[in-house]
């Protein structure tokens, strides 16, 4: 019955035959526009009752309809569209600028790293304990400690006997480490490793609301001076994540030149170039471009762009090439010059086959080393947070200023007591570990060559979790190399001795226990291609990708996570990837129901005072205040150019005063002196506030009014009470003016702005999970909320992150 129906009925309306029908559809549109005839929302096209369609060949039906689509109208509904074709010239020079704004940042980046660590090794050099003439006479050869080699030898001879070498050297470690203590005073969001901050910055949070002047020159000067003393004093330190920092803060500076001023016009376009400049500080530290970029890839991102991936390379390259000429220029004997830092003697081959599952077993050792390791980087973080932000006073001085010395002492007695094993911090100083011949004497200790390394091991374990977390600039990696290294070569040595037929080489299992360990702490894979880069050691790629993904696989099996997500959620800083949400809540119990719109039929008194609420921001255009029907968005700049557009054909005075954009002429209660204070500071993403930022400053008692409070609490913010704000808008009008400004216009009139459809909104039974995938996907700041086409409200990343809590229990401190 049902298809004895179906074939009484016209082509289109049957169930079945639906592919049928589609190609009629596109015949009946063909002959339409061919004829040009009426529109077809005029004109009823009838169907024969026998439901015949003229038969045509698919591929050109669709073909003809394709071409129809491409002719698309240039009006809206809305306003007119402005299609603007970029030209060939526009093309390419936007391209030029690309490339070389990428290539500046690798050119900055290479030798500012070289002279970073240039002042690091002349104020190591004052730790080096010159006990003979042949060690004196090596380091003489070494151009980065010729020029303070006057100032060694004159300590050398202060400190003629053991003890008074001790004393100098625990003196050189306090005075260096309260140094940086000081120098990062200046800034305080200079402390910590960068890599944590920049994982929540790429996410698209405003750091002027969670880190506040984190792109400041002040904290630039106090990121290098800090990471200078911190690396100089002999603590147990890393530089990937100052340097990382370091070069966000020049790209920062870098997209201010008016050069480059349009890539900050897109949020996204400028999270890309940051995610390229922490490639940048990556591969300049390891010296290593590709193992660089996809550790900066593994460590900043949840998802990376692929468009992303050739900027990055770009950079790091660049960034590589010069650190070989300014290497060159400075006739530096480095082992960077070859391209490796650490050069490394193994025969070949190196391991056998059944070594494969040694090397899986060597990785699980690690991982579980690794693990107890960041527990504790946990305990003693949150220990010091805690007497920091305590209301006893001693607590804050002890953990101030206490704390560091102890940490400075202790480093000191534990890196200079053991031996000279103990003091070298530097990749190039541990080459003895990763060669197939017997440790040097120097490795020795007791007589012992596997207490030596056991002793290495366990002070780079116990001392790291209490330096990194110093409010000093620090970094984790080369530190999990070394402590990993020493340990390899541990297993390494004791295998030799219990199979002394089969030709194990103990420095393989060295370079395979510092990756595993690198990686483990990090949670990345890369660290194997570093390792193998920056030794050139390609044949023994097997052991080392096995040693790191097991030692990976069982430091996941504990709920500890990586050493940069640790100090992160320790600190408090908003990162949505990590949050866990009650899968009961939804959209509409986060909800900002109070918001800055304009309706379709405006004034220009209304668009006025919805750009001084939300400055650079654009505005939603709702049908009407009745309906909310959300029609689409609106430029602040095409705003702006309507009300400019206005003031001229009415003759009006002062457009720019009633923008916001001459201060002189205004008092201090006036909005365009809240739009100034909204947009004075340039430590944001784009140079101005972001919507979370100036919604959170409009809204601050939203919340209590929404859930009918009362008390003053309860009332409307005054920012958002509309006739309150008119009045102080329109106090220096005259009565012609203001009846001019007040009168009702559509926001469409002269052809100014676009109301553009929005890209996305979401429902408000939308739940949390699925609204937290959207924002970190995204890397949104907002998002409305709409009900059958009405806006309802809005969404913010800070709503968000009140309602989250990390996957440990820990709730989320938003700001």
């Amino acid at each position: 019955m049902t298809e004895l129906r179906d074939e009484l009925l016209p082509a289109h309306k049957r169930r079945v035959g639906r592919m049928e029908s589609l190609h009629e559809f596109q015949a009946r549109v063909a002959r339409q526009f061919s004829s040009g005839s009426a529109s077809p929302h005029d004109v009823v096209v009838a169907v024969s009752d026998g439901g015949a369609a003229e038969s045509l060949e698919s591929d050109h039906l669709e073909t003809d309809f394709k071409r129809i689509a491409s002719q698309r109208s240039t009006t809206s509904l809305f306003g007119t569209i402005h299609r603007r074709t970029k030209t060939f010239t526009a093309f390419y020079r936007h391209q030029v600028k690309a490339v070389a704004f990428l290539v500046l940042l690798g050119v900055i980046g290479g030798p500012l790293n070289y002279s970073i660590r240039w002042y690091v090794c002349c104020l190591r050099a004052l730790l080096l304990r010159l006990g003979s003439a042949d060690q004196r006479s090596g380091i003489l050869s070494n151009r980065l400690y010729g020029k303070v080699y006057a100032l060694k030898a004159l300590l050398v001879d202060l400190a003629p006997s053991y003890g008074t070498q001790y004393v100098v050297w625990t003196a050189h470690t306090l005075v260096f480490t309260m140094l940086g203590l000081l120098l990062t005073r200046l800034s305080p969001v200079a402390a910590g490793s960068g890599v944590s901050q920049m994982k929540a910055i790429l996410t698209g949070i405003d750091p002027r609301m969670y880190l506040p002047g984190y792109f400041d020159f002040r904290t630039l000067v106090a990121k290098v001076g800090g990471l200078v003393c911190a690396m100089g004093a002999g603590l147990i330190v890393g530089t990937e994540g100052a340097f990382v920092h370091i070069m966000s803060i020049i790209t920062h500076y870098l997209l201010h030149w008016s050069v480059f001023a349009t890539f900050s016009e897109r949020l996204s376009a400028r999270l890309q170039l940051l995610a390229a400049a922490c490639a940048v500080g990556v591969a300049s530290t390891f010296s290593s471009p590709i193992g660089g970029v996809l550790f900066s890839m593994e460590v900043t991102s949840t998802y990376y762009l692929i468009s992303n991936y050739m900027k990055a390379f770009i950079s790091s390259v660049a960034a590589a090439l010069s650190l070989q000429i300014t290497l060159l220029i400075a006739n530096s004997t480095s082992n960077e010059r070859e391209s490796t830092v650490l050069f490394t003697s193994f025969p070949q081959p190196a391991y056998g086959q059944w070594e494969i599952p040694l090397f899986l077993v060597l990785g699980a050792f690690v991982g579980l080393l690794v693990s107890g390791m960041i527990w504790n980087i946990r305990r003693v973080a949150l220990l010091r947070k805690k007497w920091r932000h305590a209301d006893d006073p001693w607590k804050q001085f002890a953990v101030t200023w206490v704390d560091p010395l102890l940490v400075a002492i202790v480093t000191a007695a534990l890196t200079f007591l053991p031996g000279e094993f103990t003091q070298q911090t530097k990749m190039t100083d541990l080459s003895a570990l990763f060669t197939a011949d017997d440790l040097p004497p120097s490795w020795h200790l007791w007589g012992s060559k596997f207490a030596a390394l056991a002793v290495l091991s366990a002070v780079h374990i116990f001392l790291l979790p209490l330096c990194i977390t110093l409010r000093i600039p620090t970094g984790v990696w080369l530190p999990t190399f070394i402590t990993g290294a020493a340990f390899g070569r541990l297993c390494g040595e004791t295998l030799a001795i219990l199979l002394p037929n089969s030709d194990v080489v103990p420095g393989v299992y060295a370079l395979a226990g510092g990756s595993a360990f690198a990686g483990a702490a990090t949670r990345t894979v890369s660290a194997a291609v570093i390792t193998l880069e920056i030794t050139g050691a390609m044949h023994l790629m097997l052991p080392i990708f096995c040693s790191v993904l097991s030692s990976i696989a069982v430091a996941n099996l504990w709920k500890e996570q990586s050493v940069y997500d640790t100090l992160l959620v320790v600190a408090g800083l908003p990162y949505l990837p990590l949050l866990d949400f009650d899968t009961g809540i939804v959209a509409s119990d986060i909800v900002e129901p109070m918001l800055v719109f304009v309706t379709k039929k405006t004034s220009i008194a209304k668009l006025l005072l919805a750009l001084h609420r939300m400055p650079g921001q654009d505005i939603p255009v709702v049908r009407s205040e009745a309906c909310m029907v959300l029609l689409g968005s609106v430029s602040p700049t095409h705003i702006k150019r309507l009300i400019r557009h206005f003031y001229q054909e009415h003759g009006l005075s002062e457009v720019e005063v009633d923008l916001g954009e001459e201060l002189g002429a205004v008092t201090d209660v006036s909005l365009a002196s809240m739009a100034y204070l909204f947009t004075r500071a340039r430590g944001g993403l784009n140079g101005q506030a972001s919507f979370d930022h100036v919604f959170n400053a409009l809204s601050t008692t939203v919340r209590s009014h929404n859930r009918g409070e009362g008390g003053d609490d309860g009332r409307t913010p005054l920012l958002m009470d509309d006739e309150r704000m008119l009045v102080i808008l329109s106090e220096n009008w005259s009565p012609h003016k203001n009846a001019l400004l007040r009168t009702p216009m559509k926001i469409t009139q002269y052809g100014i702005c676009v109301v553009r459809p929005m890209a996305m909104t979401i429902s408000s039974i939308t739940t949390l999970e699925d609204l937290h995938m959207i924002f970190t996907m995204l890397r949104c700041d907002h998002c409305f909320v709409c009900d059958q086409g009405a806006l309802v409200g809005v969404v913010t990343t800070n709503a968000l992150l009140e309602a989250g809590s990390y996957s440990n229990g820990k709730a989320v401190n938003p700001r």
